[in-house]
């Protein structure tokens, strides 16, 4: 058989306030017509009497509790926009008085919220910030490997600069197959690309759970800049090195080159005179190859001040002859004044010695708001691509007399300022372009 069904009647904590002190009036009606019936005769009055005391209770009552009654509306409406998420409002603290305690603790609440979700933002907006001007291409992607959040370098980097995000990984059509093979097989470690300013990069894989769900983070770090700077360490310190010991060398061997010169002119010895004296010339060419190469491997941090445009084009203009095109830079420029001009002097040299005629080599000056381009232009034929890739490696040279480290001395002056330097070739020659950040007296 079915179980019966069964009444409850309404448990009074489920009434509203208002509910219960209308109940209540109405039993201490009820338990006074009761007393009035078993105690007194039925008198219509009294009864009457007893009804209207009930009622105006009942009224009182609803009057004395309608300010607790506001207080409760008031912080019921102040916790509602808490839980929406504005924390920007607070109780009226006017109208509340015997809930105070209450509704400082609210207040206090909303002000610790409303801080924390500033402090939040602000450590989004930097978090933002830092990746979108990060060089790292990062690369966010959940289990099914659709792209979630991409920055600018790695746009730049995959994809042309497009944005790709929602789209498969490895449907992007930008992205060069050495790179998609690491990104597919998850291979941590160096990558080496082509045709990209930068050619070394690291990459570093991570998986995790956001939201139970299973990601994967790619992070590709250019590397090119910190190895080609370690290198050049690497060669100065080893000059350094081998020009402290043909110094002790060239000293004492060019002093014994003198004084046997001395000697065989006053034994008049000519043939000796003339070997001592070709080991004496032959020891100060010497000593002046090996003072180019310490020079270049202490070169000094840049002291940086305002560029006279017009000076420093003269004096590039009395040691070679080159065309101006354009107009000079009409802002001030902070850079080390001495170091530029050997920097420019190094490439106009080069661009002499390249074959090309003096009225086909040009300089090109042009300025942004945050950088600074010197173009130099000759019509020397360019370089081959071989050259052209090992044209600021130290001590490589495609001269017969050169010394390899012309242009890697700009390049080295060129990072000392913060810049860079870059070569192609642009018919009819090579185009070489030198980039240097705006820099302000305070940051130097």
């Amino acid at each position: 058989m079915p179980p019966k069904p069964r009444f409850y009647l309404p448990r009074l904590t489920k009434l509203s306030t208002h509910s219960r002190l209308n109940a209540l009036c109405a039993l201490i009606a009820l338990l006074l017509l009761a007393v009035q019936y078993a105690f007194f005769a039925a008198n219509p009055a009294v009864t009457l009497v007893i009804c209207v005391g009930v009622v105006a209770l009942a009224l009182l009552l609803r009057r004395a509790l309608k300010p607790l009654m506001l207080e409760i509306q008031a912080l019921n409406l102040h916790a509602q926009n808490l839980q929406d998420g504005s924390f920007n409002t607070s109780a009226n603290q006017l109208k509340i008085y015997e809930l105070s305690s209450l509704a400082n603790s609210l207040n206090t609440m909303s002000a610790q919220l409303r801080a924390e979700r500033a402090t939040l933002y602000q450590r989004e907006l930097l978090l933002d910030t830092v990746l979108q001007s990060s060089p790292t291409a990062l690369l966010l992607t959940d289990a099914s490997d659709t792209v979630l959040m991409s920055n600018p370098a790695a746009r730049l980097l995959l994809n042309g600069g497009k944005a790709f995000d929602g789209s498969k990984l490895f449907a992007v059509t930008g992205m060069q197959p050495e790179l998609a093979v690491a990104l597919q097989n998850r291979q941590q470690g160096l990558i080496r690309l082509e045709n990209t300013e930068q050619t070394v990069w690291h990459l570093s894989v991570s998986q995790f759970q956001l939201n139970q769900k299973q990601h994967w983070l790619y992070l590709l770090k250019p590397l090119t800049r910190e190895i080609q700077r370690e290198e050049l360490n690497a060669w100065k310190k080893l000059l350094r090195v081998i020009g402290h010991e043909l110094n002790n060398t060239l000293a004492p061997l060019s002093s014994l080159a003198f004084s046997g010169g001395q000697l065989a002119q006053q034994q008049h010895n000519a043939a000796l005179g003339q070997l001592f004296d070709t080991i004496s010339e032959r020891c100060q060419q010497l000593n002046h190859f090996v003072q180019a190469y310490i020079q270049f491997a202490k070169l000094p941090p840049p002291q940086c001040s305002s560029i006279n445009w017009p000076r420093l084009i003269n004096q590039l203009q009395d040691q070679y002859e080159f065309e101006l095109q354009g107009e000079l830079p009409d802002s001030s420029w902070q850079a080390d004044p001495q170091q530029l001009t050997q920097l420019m002097l190094n490439l106009l040299k080069n661009a002499h010695e390249s074959g090309s005629n003096p009225e086909h080599i040009s300089l090109r000056i042009k300025q942004t708001p945050d950088k600074l381009l010197l173009i130099l232009q000759d019509g020397g034929g360019g370089m081959t691509e071989e050259v052209l890739q090992h044209a600021l490696v130290p001590f490589y040279t495609s001269k017969p007399q050169g010394s390899g480290i012309g242009l890697t001395l700009c390049r080295d002056i060129a990072e000392a300022h913060g810049g860079s330097i870059s070569l192609r070739n642009q018919p009819p020659g090579l185009e070489v372009t030198v980039q240097l950040p705006r820099q302000t007296p305070m940051a130097l």
